[in-house]
């Protein structure tokens, strides 16, 4: 009845020194914690695999354990089944934290080589956040004055505190199912206490397990965390996660620009000889022309404001330059001759009108492929 009542209480954290340790080659966990102040000591249990922050802890060492309390009812012990351990204490912490940072490093979790890179533009993303934070205001802050053209969905966690560890690797893990082109998981700054959900090795190994790019931006400048480091894009702050995600976008539609430019300027030029020919002798229809292809090449100067517009804007333009390159071939003289019609010719001269010829003159009579020499024998004059 005692053990059921200690369970039924649910998860409690418990802090004191460590006096034992003692891992079983079957994985078998057995610590011994004590309270200086009360000289009383708490017999702690679990299994290796399944208790975070195991390898981060040592003899002597201050240290706050996770679990659910038990009375093993054959030897009235009382005892704590654990899930997480971690070090107290700034020092204590420091320690921990840099032979985790350690560990992970030599396993290749932070190395260049292995880090995903973002697509060419980024449509979608995921914003992992407290929610209503100022991690969360200030993101949104640089989005909007940016004018960033993305579908943005948030994903409110707890940062820190309790259940923050078990929610971030929720959303990350459900995320990462979802398609986006990238991830943010930003908070705010704070101490080693603080940040220590951001410097956790599940989290650690969940950014660096994940297919979709995972961008990390934790506090201030100073601040560094695991998370960062195993993160594929490391940005210092919130907004400087916000910029980059504007940079990054701004930066390839930049060079569309430019492509677009030096199309356009490409197509001018092999057009330039065409254009030239046609309006000696069509002035009109060359006028009309040119008007609309500086028109054209105008509004393909013009970068969209979003993705969508500027997708609309390069089929826009494909079209009307398709368009125009069909006119100017329907218009040339060789292509007319293609069709059955005849350029006729006296004394090299073209003719225009039937009043300029006389029975028995000679004439050359240009057809597609050839030219026919011909004789007047007869003139007739429909006007």
């Amino acid at each position: 009845m005692i053990d059921l009542t200690l369970k039924g209480v649910g998860d409690v954290a418990v802090e004191g020194e460590i006096t034992s340790l003692n891992v079983s080659s079957k994985g078998g966990v057995n610590i011994v914690i004590k309270d200086p102040k009360e000289s009383a000591v708490l017999n702690i249990s679990g299994y290796a695999p399944r208790v975070e922050g195991l390898n981060l802890i040592t003899e002597g060492m201050q240290v706050v354990a996770f679990g659910v309390p038990s009375l093993w009812s054959a030897g009235g012990r009382f005892s704590l089944t654990i899930y997480k351990i971690i070090p107290m204490g700034a020092g204590a912490l420091k320690e921990a934290y840099e032979k985790l940072k350690a560990t992970l490093k030599a396993e290749g979790l932070f190395d260049e080589s292995r880090k995903r890179p973002l697509p060419e533009i980024v449509t979608r993303a995921a914003l992992i956040t407290g929610k209503d934070s100022a991690a969360q205001s200030d993101f949104l802050k640089i989005i909007r004055e940016n004018k960033v053209g993305i579908e943005l969905d948030l994903y409110n966690v707890q940062v820190q505190g309790k259940f923050a560890e078990q929610e971030i690797l929720q959303a990350l893990n459900y995320v990462d199912t979802m398609h986006y082109d990238c991830i943010f998981l930003v908070r705010g700054g704070g101490s080693l206490e603080d940040l220590i959900t951001f410097n956790s090795e599940k989290v650690a190994r969940q950014i660096f397990a994940m297919k979709t790019p995972v961008i990390v931006g934790v506090g201030h400048e100073k601040d560094e965390s695991i998370a960062d480091f195993v993160a594929d894009i490391r940005a210092s702050t919130p907004s400087q996660a916000a910029y980059y995600l504007f940079m990054h976008n701004q930066q390839f539609l930049e060079a569309q620009e430019l492509k677009l430019e030096q199309m356009a300027s490409s197509l001018r030029l092999q057009n330039s000889k065409a254009l030239q020919y046609i309006s000696q002798r069509y002035k009109g229809i060359a006028s009309v022309l040119r008007l609309r292809s500086e028109q054209i090449f105008r509004k393909v100067e013009v970068l969209a404001a979003n993705l969508r517009e500027y997708k609309s804007n390069i089929a826009l333009v494909s079209q009307k330059l398709n368009s125009l390159i069909r006119i100017l071939n329907s218009l040339d003289p060789q292509n007319v001759l293609h069709r059955g019609y005849a350029i006729v010719r006296s004394k090299g001269k073209i003719i225009k009108d039937i009043n300029s010829l006389n029975v028995g003159e000679d004439i050359d009579i240009k057809v597609n492929k050839g030219t026919i020499i011909s004789k007047i024998l007869k003139l007739n004059n429909d006007g």
